[in-house]
């Protein structure tokens, strides 16, 4: 411990003597380190943080597959029930339903996302509530019965600031009373993740099936198949055990039920890798450990920095270090010397990069994400990220403290007191060392750097495909009428009007109404079995997703009509129902057919099965995400399905910009104090759905690759200008035996050379199998893209030989005199 102290002052006062190298190390160990913290606080924040409930260990997901079905699909009520019962391996299974609805309280309304749950929900969770009781395990089983609610704990506190007599109040939600019976504890968002849940309410509820005949098929028809399960496995049972246990139900149910469950697979999933929903390719998983190794190289590369310039201030103090060793310091002693000095630097650089994590991940907690729903991430630090971090700064310490003190063992130490400490002494080890560092320093940069490439590159591409729309000169009004109390005559004469005069303002080209808007994060999906194919006994019915809209909206978002025609005025709610169907839903339902005038049953959010007359057929776009596959679609008209919620989308011959506050006016004008949220459609292009991820990606990869490049120059500039330094006496004897300077530029820059390409030829060699594991991850962007891989390596050959030629220039200038006299 006292030899410890010593080395721990000694450390002190030397750092103490170089303030420029050891803000210079620490600097760089803080970056790499807070890269690291950063990328792993999103980790955490993704797929290690638990769920706030009771041994979340426990907690899994249930899902389930059927026929050659390759997604998973959701549970029925009498399924949900079977398992519940029949698996054994859990103390207790769940069920809930996710829904958007319209909460209206003391004359104010606003949408909310709920949950409908089953009574045991929170007795399942294991869950107390922070304000009066939650739903009971004996709620939620007679239909139509417990019009209970319980408030998500952030709703209380933004919606009722907090109120604690909130309990006995009544609201109205989607027009029905139910009553406010507790608040959720704080910090329970519910059991999807990345959603913070308004509010939850008994999946029996009236409010929650309609009201109608359609209350019985959700409770009883295996068809139905709607909810999502979670399970808490029994003390002891591992996930193994759970799955035997679920497809001996699933084998049971195929047998018993083979009209609706013929061929079903049920599977279990860790709470924490399924999120928010299962995931069969293991995506953020994927993407997770690519910018893990990412980090790691960057944290390698600074490493590699701070290794070599402690290197060559190892070999300036070899003098000192014999001495050392002369009066009796062993090999151990002195190397314990130099990882004490590779530890205060890595606790330093930890401490900065800790900073700097915790500031970027607040900064990433914070981003918009193109949406007024309660979608939340949580990257902030915790624990685990504090644990992280030690791991790292001690990794840290061991690579930047045993690459120095390596030759400290090879030192011959008579030599070094007969030199007189002359760096010429240096043997050719060392040289290499330095050489190989820089030489790894390199490698890693530029497959920081092809990788960064690779990812703006694939944010170019995909900003610049075709979307099966003209975003640009548009701009999205969305509202919803039922937030200030109109029933459905008061809100159709609304929309009416509003329409008429919107249009009637200048510089307003056409105008749109529409449920959702194409890749937002609201959206509607319905069964759909064509006339001329009915299901087989135990065939799941295809869900498709669409659209409400009124006639003008493929004119307006400039959708091309393949065939057909486009909804008219006609399309009321008093004529037969139509539908206009992309190309690929006519492929896949009517294949080697003409789909126009054909005929399809379709069960929308009324749980009714209704029959649907195709009219016209429109280009394939995306409706979900940028990166989708063709994936069939369809639009309704508006005026034959009410929806109080809806976006005006209006193309404008202005820059949209300056019609928004005209557009919220008119609005206004017709129903005053309506919320109404204005954005371009190339705005909210930039939200979860669109374009956020690719630019989070190529942000968080080019600050990557600039950091790896900046240090790896800083490495290539180091040593070269250390070895150009330690040859300056060879250099004043060869210019006064006469070598000019383009003999000694030669000299100084021909081992620099070498050095740069094999770096630039190993990086080379990485980057090519690196990018091919990331090959999913890009679009329009082929792994080995000659663009990215030729300008990546054009940069840093260019970057390293400005940062070599800088020294050498410099040597040429050294007057031959002085250096003869140079130690």
């Amino acid at each position: 411990m006292k030899g410890l102290q010593q080395d721990l002052r000694h450390t002190v006062r030397l750092l103490a003597k170089s303030p420029g190298f050891t803000i210079i190390a620490v600097l760089t160990l803080a970056l790499g380190i807070g890269v690291n913290t950063t990328v792993f606080s999103v980790i955490n924040g993704l797929l290690l943080r638990p769920m706030p409930v009771p041994h979340p260990e426990q907690i899994t997901v249930l899902a389930a597959q059927q026929g050659e079905s390759q997604g998973f699909q959701s549970f029925s009520y009498p399924d949900y029930q079977d398992i519940r019962s029949q698996a054994d391996t859990f103390s207790d299974i769940l069920a809930y339903r996710v829904s958007l609805v319209g909460i209206s309280v003391d004359g104010k309304g606003e949408h909310c996302i709920i949950s409908r749950v089953t009574g045991n929900y929170f007795a399942t969770a294991g869950i107390e509530p922070a304000l009066g009781r939650l739903i009971l395990p004996s709620e939620g089983q007679t239909p139509g019965a417990d019009p209970v609610f319980v408030l998500g704990y952030n709703y209380w506190q933004k919606r009722f600031g907090g109120d604690k007599n909130v309990i006995g109040k009544q609201l109205a939600m989607d027009g029905h009373p139910v009553t406010i019976v507790g608040v959720a504890p704080k910090g329970f968002p519910g059991m999807y993740a990345f959603l913070n849940m308004d509010g939850y309410v008994p999946l029996s509820a009236a409010a929650g099936l309609g009201g109608n005949s359609s209350a019985e098929e959700t409770w009883t028809h295996r068809e139905e198949r709607s909810l999502e399960l979670r399970g808490r496995l029994k003390p002891g049972v591992d996930l193994k055990q759970a799955e035997a246990s679920l497809q001996v139900v699933a084998h049971r149910l195929a047998e018993e039920h083979p009209d609706t469950d013929k061929g079903i697979r049920f599977s279990a999933f860790p709470e924490r890798l399924a999120r928010p929903q299962p995931d069969p390719d293991g995506t953020v998983p994927k993407i997770s450990v690519a910018f893990t190794v990412l980090a790691v190289l960057v944290l390698l590369v600074a490493c590699f920095n701070i290794a070599n310039i402690l290197l060559v201030r190892a070999t300036a103090r070899q003098r000192e270090m014999a001495i050392r060793t002369a009066v009796g310091a062993g090999w151990g002693r002195l190397v314990q010397q130099s990882m004490t000095e590779s530890l205060l630097l890595a606790v330093l650089g930890g401490a900065g990069g800790l900073l700097l994590g915790w500031w970027a991940s607040g900064f990433l907690s914070s981003v918009s994400l193109g949406t007024d729903l309660p979608v939340e991430f949580n990257f902030q630090p915790d624990v685990r990220v504090y644990i992280f971090t030690a791991i790292a700064v001690l990794v840290t310490a061991v690579v930047v403290g045993v690459i120095p003190a390596f030759p400290l063992a090879k030192t011959d130490i008579n030599n070094v007191l007969r030199e007189g400490g002359r760096g010429s002494s240096e043997g050719r080890q060392r040289n290499f060392m330095r050489n190989s560092l820089v030489v790894g320093q390199l490698a890693g940069s530029l497959l920081l750097l092809v990788v960064a490439g690779l990812f703006v590159r694939s944010l170019g591409k995909a900003e610049k495909l075709y979307l099966g729309f003209n975003p640009g000169h548009v701009v999205n009004a969305s509202l919803d009428i039922q937030e200030i109390g109109y029933a459905e005559p008061q809100g159709r004469e609304f929309f009416r009007a509003a329409d008429e005069r919107i249009r009637a303002l200048p510089g307003v080209v056409s105008v749109t109404q529409a449920f959702t808007i194409p890749m937002g994060l609201i959206g509607s999906q319905d069964e759909v079995i064509p006339d001329e194919h009915p299901l087989e006994p135990g065939q799941v019915s295809p869900v498709v997703f669409d659209n409400y809209v009124t006639p003008s909206y493929f004119e307006t978002l400039r959708i091309p009509i393949k065939r057909g025609r486009a909804f008219t005025d006609a399309d009321n709610e008093h004529a037969p129902r139509v539908a206009v169907i992309n190309e690929t839903m006519a492929k896949k339902f009517w294949p080697n057919e003409e789909a126009l005038g054909k005929r399809f049953r379709s069960k929308g959010s009324e749980h009714k099965w209704t029959e649907i007359e195709v009219i016209g057929i429109v280009q394939d776009g995306k409706y979900k995400g940028i990166v989708e596959d063709p994936m069939p679609f369809f639009y309704k008209p508006l005026a034959q399905d009410y929806m109080p919620l809806r976006n005006f989308q209006v193309r404008t011959s202005l820059p949209p910009e300056n019609l928004e506050l005209q557009i919220v006016s008119t609005i206004h004008e017709l129903a005053p104090g309506l919320p109404v949220t204005v954005k371009t459609m190339e705005q909210d292009l930039q939200g979860i759905n669109g374009y956020l991820f690719f630019r989070l990606g190529a942000q968080l990869s080019g600050t990557m690759g600039l950091l790896g490049l900046s240090l790896a120059v800083v490495g290539v500039y180091s040593v070269v200008s250390y070895a150009a330094a330690q040859r300056t006496h060879e250099i004043g004897i060869r210019m006064a035996l006469g070598a000019e300077s383009r003999d000694v530029l030669k000299m100084v820059l021909s081992r620099s050379l070498i050095m740069i390409a094999a770096g630039v030829a190993i990086g080379m060699i990485l980057s090519f199998i690196g990018a091919r594991a990331l090959s999913s991850f890009l679009v329009g962007v082929s792994p080995s893209d000659p663009v990215t891989f030729g300008g990546v390596m054009v940069l840093l050959l260019g970057v390293a030989l400005l940062a070599c030629l800088i020294p050498a220039y410099r040597a040429t200038r050294v007057d031959p005199l002085v250096a003869l006299r140079y130690e």
